[in-house]
């Protein structure tokens, strides 16, 4: 069974993405530092990260260059309220497979995490 990490400072985000994703094994993480030790424990097959969290709103591009540096081949989403362009050319650069954004659909999440482990 595949393995996704949700890191999300929001209970209910995560209560949300988890529902959707049932079918998958889920860990949770609610803050930057959380979700490295989940991934250095966990090695998920993949990650679905919001960018701002209580430590700031680089919190979840900090995670992602971590993530990506001791995880070379990492599937990481990054889930977001921000749609702003810069930010989401600097996470496809840092490595982030897709970006969705808040209020999101949950049919496009479930086929994103799909396409996502299917590669």
């Amino acid at each position: 069974m595949k393995k996704i990490l949700i890191v999300d400072d929001s209970a209910f985000m995560r209560g949300i993405l988890k529902s959707i994703l049932s079918k998958y094994k889920i860990v949770e993480a609610d803050s930057g530092a959380a979700a490295l030790d989940q991934v250095k424990k966990e090695k998920p097959d993949l990650v679905l990260l919001d960018i701002i969290m209580p430590a700031g709103e680089e919190e979840g591009i900090r995670v992602l260059q971590e993530t990506m540096k001791t995880n070379r081949g990492a599937q990481v989403v990054m889930i977001t309220a921000v749609g702003d362009d810069a930010i989401i050319k600097r996470c496809k650069e840092l490595g982030a497979k897709d970006f969705i954004v808040k209020p999101f659909d949950e049919k496009l999440v479930a086929e994103t995490v799909e396409k996502c482990l299917s590669n």
